[in-house]
């Protein structure tokens, strides 16, 4: 799950720590009596990992301190007023129940629901204080190593996700985004190492202003970026609009990232007024119709099935694209309804011109998705082979697991290869590191 109190594992109350202690070897969080322990050493493989799906943390200045000044009191900020902590962003307080220098203890949330439904009395996440290796490249390094994985793909935590939402005015977006790229350069770096790939957010808002960053980040070395799903501002991010967008990102061979957020601006809003819904509610009082139909999954869907229908990969054949904490089982769904209604629509528009082949073919070569550990995988690879899934953990994250390699665990239908394949060698292949 993520927020716009987004994804921010760091930035959600629902758990108390009573105390926190640390060794050489494990971090222990004691909640509402029980213990539970974080281990950062477990591994579960014989092989290091690619994980397609891993998170950072970033500072409260991580705008602040690398926008230009006449910015700064209205970009995304945190200010102190009357003993508390404020998020801002422009003139609007965000409301977050959150210290900033404390964070979900990785897969809180799989051992909670594990407790309850064993009976135990469980208060909610598990909270801990900020390991320094959420924060800094070095210590992630070092961490990863002991975790024994090889590499992997860094979003934002939280604040780099916020933008695209809060921030209205286009100067200050723009500004902003600059700031935050600029800040992401410095602290993380965009893999040229070969280990950590970090995907910053590009807005589809101006494909101009967007197209400056893509050659911006691409000149540093850049292989992944990531673009909230949804519609792109009144148009399919699949029309020939956005091509110059769409032929930079092939041409520099990088990974095009949709990971779950909040889809563009003015979606939910839209179309929770439309069925009566409350039209902006924060993360955790969503609604379970919007849970089901304005959040998560869905507008991915929509976003993934305008791409191929607008015959984006008709005209950009080599783009790639990572699919990252929407799950999967929607995928063989998706597929049988796209090859059906590309015969429906027959005699309609297709902006991008008639489609050369199935849907589904077209799904299954370019795009690569992260299940949720607790899907239903032998339905999932039953209808797109192995291809398709690709291992991911949301570590640090307690959606996520707590070891990055346990993703294994769950891929019990296949064999030790195929396994090897979800868990590294399909990112690898993607990343064009084999």
């Amino acid at each position: 799950m993520m927020c716009a109190d987004d994804h921010l594992s760091c930035f959600l109350v629902m758990g108390i720590i009573r105390h926190i202690f640390e060794d050489r070897h494990q971090v222990v969080a004691v909640v509402g009596g029980s213990v539970a322990e974080y281990t950062a050493f477990e591994t579960y493989t014989d092989y290091g990992i690619f994980d397609c799906d891993q998170h950072i943390y970033e500072p409260v200045d991580c705008y602040t301190g690398w926008i230009e000044k006449k910015y700064a009191d209205r970009t995304l900020r945190i200010v102190q007023r009357d003993g508390e902590e404020l998020f801002m962003a422009q003139d609007r307080q965000i409301q977050l129940d959150n210290k900033v220098d404390e964070c979900y203890r990785p897969g809180s949330l799989k051992e909670m629901l594990k407790s309850m439904k064993a009976g135990a009395d469980q208060g909610g996440y598990q909270w801990m204080t900020m390991d320094p290796a959420f924060l800094d490249r070095d210590l992630r390094l070092a961490q990863m190593d002991r975790q024994h994985v090889d590499a992997a793909v860094l979003f934002s935590g939280s604040m780099g996700l916020f933008a695209e939402h809060f921030l209205t005015d286009d100067d200050v977006y723009w500004a902003s985004s600059w700031a935050y790229l600029r800040w992401m350069e410095e602290v993380w770096g965009f893999g040229a190492e070969g280990r950590i790939f970090t995907s910053p957010t590009i807005s589809m808002r101006d494909v101009t202003k967007a197209c400056e960053q893509l050659d911006w980040l691409f000149a540093r070395g850049c292989k992944a970026i990531s673009i909230c799903p949804g519609p792109a501002y009144g148009r399919s991010p699949g029309d020939p609009h956005f091509d110059p967008f769409w032929a930079r990102i092939e041409e520099a061979g990088a990974v095009v990232c949709y990971h779950i957020n909040e889809a563009m601006p003015g979606y939910k809003a839209s179309r929770s007024g439309m069925w009566g819904q409350e039209e902006d509610p924060t993360f955790y009082t969503q609604s379970a119709w919007q849970w089901a139909w304005a959040y998560g999954d869905q507008p991915a869907m929509e976003t993934f099935s305008a791409l191929i229908y607008d015959n984006v990969f008709g005209r950009f054949p080599n783009l790639r694209i990572l699919s990252a904490e929407h799950g999967a089982e929607w995928v063989p769904g998706l597929l049988t309804k796209m090859d059906k209604m590309r015969g429906m629509g027959r005699n309609g528009r297709w902006i991008g011109g008639q489609l050369a082949e199935r849907p589904s073919t077209t799904f299954k070569r370019n795009f690569r998705v992260v299940p949720y550990w607790e899907d239903d995988l032998t339905s999932v690879l039953e209808a797109t082979g192995t291809d398709v899934v690709i291992g991911g953990s949301d570590f640090p994250h307690s959606e996520g697991l707590a070891f990055p390699t346990q993703l294994v665990d769950h891929l019990g239908m296949l064999s030790h290869e195929q396994q090897r394949f979800v868990m590294r060698d399909n990112a690898m292949q993607l990343f064009g590191l084999v």
